[in-house]
């Protein structure tokens, strides 16, 4: 009896220095482990801060570079903006302008030949109903190609609009008294681009048939009075009391320079366009000729405000609250900038745009004309 203890405690001591010893493997195994997580980790951090360091270098291709962008800004942070398509390969994006020529009516790879680890841009700051010359990214052959989009779309990856407002940190002190006083000419439109899909010199002909004794003085080709754009702004600043911001399409979110430019002069915008200009610009700060039933009602109230001083005045003291940004050059550097910054980024999602041509919405046929 003593001699079966006696083997039986031997045996749970064996038992026990067993599984004593699988304790410690298993511990040594599972620090291992930890350790190889943590080396993965600082491994992700280590190249994260390679990625974001000056000796990696980003290249952003143009592949059909505007002719407007060829003096812009070339770099920012640790990358290059090249237009040499010798670097394509070695390029981590590369833009196609879909409104400019040279983009080619099929992509310069096959899909399946492609770089995977490369960004395909479709940039374009004009409307689908002006890009009718060159619409090669309309093929089917584009399409599941572009990785982003870089527009005038707050939606886009990219988002680059004509011009921003922000809110002023001093609101400005002026006589608007005298403002109204020295104004003596109705309302101004400069234009070039004429019979544009968006109807607006029917519309403009229209107002001018609504006016008797006051009239639209139009610039530019479309017009008979000629100055320089300098002397333009000081004539809208000066005489005029409202100035047509008239959009030559009506698509989607377009809203180009015409009303950023005009924006810090004294004078009221008239709006005429497919976006939500109050989500861009205060609301009472310009007229929206989309707010009347037709071109008279319109016309009805430019009059009255124009012979009103407090209301013509309530209209520039709302808009002197904001101030307009209008420089492309400093719209194209920050977008340079943006991607830049998510080229950098060790999170970078990739998706597949199956049609350019929806991601720059839809474009209409004004029915008020």
């Amino acid at each position: 009896m003593d001699i079966l203890i006696l083997t039986m405690k031997k045996g749970l001591r064996a038992i026990c220095c067993i599984g004593c010893a699988i304790t410690i493997i298993y511990y040594i195994y599972l620090n291992h482990i930890f350790e190889s997580s943590d080396h993965i980790k600082r491994a992700i951090i280590e190249q994260y801060e390679d990625l974001k360091s000056a000796n990696v270098t980003h290249i952003i291709l143009w592949w059909n570079q505007p002719a407007w962008v060829g003096t812009y800004e070339r770099k920012c942070g640790n990358c290059i903006v090249a237009t040499n398509r010798g670097v394509f390969d070695n390029s981590s994006a590369v833009v196609f302008s879909l409104a400019d020529r040279g983009m080619g009516k099929k992509p310069p790879v096959k899909i399946i030949k492609r770089n995977q680890n490369q960004i395909w841009i479709a940039f374009s700051l004009e409307a689908n109903t002006l890009n009718l010359r060159n619409r090669n990214y309309a093929n089917k052959y584009w399409r599941n190609m572009f990785n982003w989009t870089w527009n005038y779309r707050s939606s886009s990856d990219i988002f680059m609009p004509y011009g921003r407002v922000s809110k002023r940190q001093k609101p400005l002190s002026k006589n608007y008294s005298m403002i109204f006083q020295r104004k003596n000419k109705f309302a101004a439109w400069a234009v070039s681009h004429c019979n544009a899909h968006s109807l607006r010199d029917k519309f403009v002909t229209q107002m001018n048939m609504c006016l008797q004794t006051k009239s639209i003085d139009i610039f530019g080709k479309c017009g008979r009075l000629k100055v320089s754009e300098s002397e333009l702004s000081n004539l809208i600043d000066n005489d005029y009391k409202f100035y047509l911001a008239f959009e030559n399409a009506f698509c989607d979110d377009y809203v180009t320079e015409k009303i950023f430019a005009n924006y810090n002069n004294d004078v009221i915008n008239v709006v005429r366009g497919k976006a939500n200009y109050t989500e861009i610009f205060p609301k009472d700060s310009f007229i929206n000729t989309k707010d009347f039933r037709n071109t008279k009602d319109l016309v009805r109230f430019m009059i009255e405000v124009s012979e009103n001083e407090t209301l013509y005045s309530n209209f520039l003291i709302q808009k002197d609250e904001f101030q307009a940004w209008y420089t492309l050059e400093e719209q194209y550097k920050k977008s340079i900038c943006d991607i830049c910054r998510k080229l950098n980024d060790p999170d970078l999602k990739k998706k597949m745009i199956f049609d350019a041509v929806e991601t720059l919405g839809q474009c209409i046929k004004p029915n008020d004309v």
